[in-house]
């Protein structure tokens, strides 16, 4: 059995990364869950959070948005709505968008509440990877 497998990890504007790795763990809708080597084929609805994987060179980080990944053979597509590493994260910043965000407070009968609660989820996970 190989020690790696492919891994692409794309978002509608870009490639992330395409390359060999060894691990990948990601955030499902029913919980975080990794992919070795030799994994079982599988489609996963992603939710926003922490996605990690790891190559020659070590453990990369970054805050997915959610999206869908596909586990075949020795081949993982991980299709993202948005994601970003977290070195090119600002903390303040961030810490920022979140207290704007809280302090909209919207209610789930207010217009735009599920697109709130979605911005309000991808900025949490994003503020996790840099804590």
């Amino acid at each position: 059995m190989a020690d790696t497998f492919f891994l692409d990890l794309v978002t509608p504007e870009r490639t992330l990364f395409s390359g060999s790795v060894q691990e990948l763990v990601a955030p499902g809708v029913l919980g975080e869950f990794g992919v070795l080597p030799g994994h079982a084929n599988m489609l996963a609805e992603l939710t926003a959070g922490r996605l990690a994987y790891r190559d020659e060179s070590g453990e990369k980080l970054m805050a997915a948005a959610g999206g869908f990944a596909e586990v075949t053979g020795e081949r993982v597509t991980v299709l993202l709505d948005d994601a970003v590493y977290a070195e090119d994260l600002d903390p303040a910043a961030l810490g920022k968008e979140i207290e704007d965000l809280e302090a909209q407070a919207l209610q789930p009968e207010d217009d735009g509440y599920a697109d709130w609660q979605e911005q309000l989820r991808w900025k949490r996970a994003c503020s996790e990877i840099v804590e």
